[in-house]
């Protein structure tokens, strides 16, 4: 008899369940289809606080967070569908659309590489792209100083769709400045760096940095060139990001180590304000430096996105933008300061510019002097 009073609460108790997640999912369903998205999320909160949870109702409450423009809050409950159903389309295809609307593109194109043949080519998407992207800046910078020219800075890159979760993305860049009104350098690379999405929300990339200085000094020219080697590991948690990084740059004088930590939060809000410190650790000579970094950004209008930046420390043979950029300037840079703007004209075209103020210190007789820099540049997403 005691024996069939169990199994009796047992049944009672499973039949009870039912009914409320029943009760939830018509309650959810009715909500979604006329679209009154805070009643939605207050019922899919109440139903999981009650231990109530099933695929329909994270994508119901993914889709209302998407609506209101909370992409992360749709991203976490997408993700959370995906536990019900890892090959659900429509899981898939709102973390694609939530990824390019968080700026995280690598984390759209993961999903995007789940989404049915037929998905994909609706929505244009392709595996390979040899010219998924091209880009293009120019950077003049002014000094007060007699003895230095305001040096000059040009770059072109392409990006390489090689599939969904492999990227390659190259550049070919140029500098030049007159040292003394003797010494005229002229600085040749070439960039590139591959990088392969492990998981959605795990990131390495690898990169090549060749470097071929040319200092002319009446005639008689001397080449000094130089390779660097970078890697990182970049992990996203929802609004957070980590990265660990590492890079060898070396020539006939020096070989430079520098490793790192970065670490990014998005904050809560519509203008996805956006704050991010680094750390690195440089060895030359068997010496360390530290170098200190911090940036934060926001979206303060519809289509413009505005960032500041702050750099400390001596940035002598610096690696910075995950190895595109190499500071290795006769003068090194003992403080940076400056501003970017972006401006989202289309979903194809991006165009910005950038301040920025360099501290700089002369090795030779440990002099000082300033220099200012504004760049201008162009990306066109095809």
């Amino acid at each position: 008899m005691r024996k069939i009073l169990i199994i009796l609460l047992i049944a009672s108790a499973t039949v009870n369940a039912q009914t409320e997640h029943e009760k939830v999912d018509s309650m959810s369903y009715a909500l979604f289809l006329n679209q009154e998205w805070d009643k939605l999320i207050l019922t899919a909160q109440d139903a999981f606080a009650n231990n109530i949870d099933f695929k329909h109702l994270r994508q119901r409450a993914g889709y209302a967070y998407f609506s209101k423009g909370e992409f992360y809050k749709a991203i976490y409950h997408y993700e959370k569908s995906l536990s019900f159903d890892p090959y659900d389309e429509i899981s898939h295809l709102y973390l694609y659309y939530s990824g390019l609307n968080t700026g995280n593109r690598t984390f759209a194109l993961f999903h995007a590489s789940k989404l049915p043949t037929e998905t994909q080519a609706s929505l244009g998407l392709k595996s390979f792209r040899i010219v998924d992207a091209v880009d293009a800046e120019y950077n003049k910078k002014f000094n007060n100083n007699i003895l230095r020219s305001d040096p000059d800075y040009m770059r072109i890159g392409l990006n390489t769709q090689l599939a969904y979760r492999l990227q390659l993305y190259q550049s070919a860049s140029r500098y030049s400045q007159t040292f003394s009104n003797i010494y005229y350098s002229v600085q040749n690379e070439y960039f590139a760096l591959v990088g392969i999405s492990l998981s959605d929300r795990t990131n390495l990339k690898i990169g090549y940095h060749a470097v071929n200085t040319s200092i002319d000094s009446s005639g008689s020219v001397v080449k000094i060139p130089a390779n660097m080697f970078y890697g990182k590991l970049k992990f996203d948690i929802n609004r957070f990001d980590l990265g660990i990084s590492t890079s060898v740059f070396s020539n006939s004088f020096v070989t430079s180590v520098q490793s790192g930590i970065e670490a990014g939060v998005t904050l809560p809000g519509r203008h996805f304000p956006y704050l991010k410190t680094s750390l690195y650790n440089m060895n030359e000579y068997d010496a360390n430096r530290i170098i200190f970094s911090q940036s934060a950004g926001m979206l303060f209008a519809k289509k413009f996105w505005a960032e500041a930046s702050v750099t400390l420390g001596n940035l002598n043979n610096y690696v910075d933008a995950e190895g595109l950029y190499l500071y290795n300037s006769f003068d090194h840079t003992t403080f940076r300061t400056g501003a970017s703007l972006f401006w989202y004209i289309n979903k194809n075209l991006t165009v910005y510019s950038n301040y920025t103020f360099d501290k700089k210190l002369v090795i030779y007789d440990l002099s000082t002097y300033n220099q200012n820099s504004v760049t201008g540049g162009i990306i066109w997403k095809l």
